[in-house]
């Protein structure tokens, strides 16, 4: 038979395993944390890159990259992209304004929800 004073000690074993594993817990989520901080200013720092070799581009005082296949062709398909999002924009702004999406035939039976959009 187990005394109360067995129990209570099992007790503040399991407990002290418990806090520690909730220790354990906490330091992993704060470096997870920190990780995608780092993901985020990592994938800023990339955009800023593109953004100025895009701009240079545009400018022309990109000599040695201006010639390059590759890059000529990321830029088209920036430009392309930023037209999408234009014409994406437009779009939502003319839903937000009547209610219903006009996509070549009308669909008033669903109203659209701005979560139901997606995107940026």
């Amino acid at each position: 038979m187990v005394t109360k004073k067995q129990l209570a000690e099992t007790l503040r074993e399991r407990l002290a395993d418990v806090a520690d594993r909730g220790r354990v817990l906490a330091q992993a989520l704060k470096v997870r944390t920190d990780m995608a901080a780092t993901r985020r200013r990592l994938r800023a720092t990339l955009a800023e890159l593109g953004e100025e070799v895009h701009t240079r581009l545009k400018s022309g005082r990109a000599e040695g990259l201006a010639a390059d296949i590759k890059i000529k062709a990321m830029k088209e398909q920036i430009d392309g992209l930023r037209a999408e999002l234009r014409l994406q924009e437009l779009e939502l702004r003319e839903i937000m304004q009547s209610g219903v999406k006009n996509r070549g035939e009308k669909n008033a039976e669903a109203p659209l929800r701005p979560e139901a959009q997606g995107g940026e």
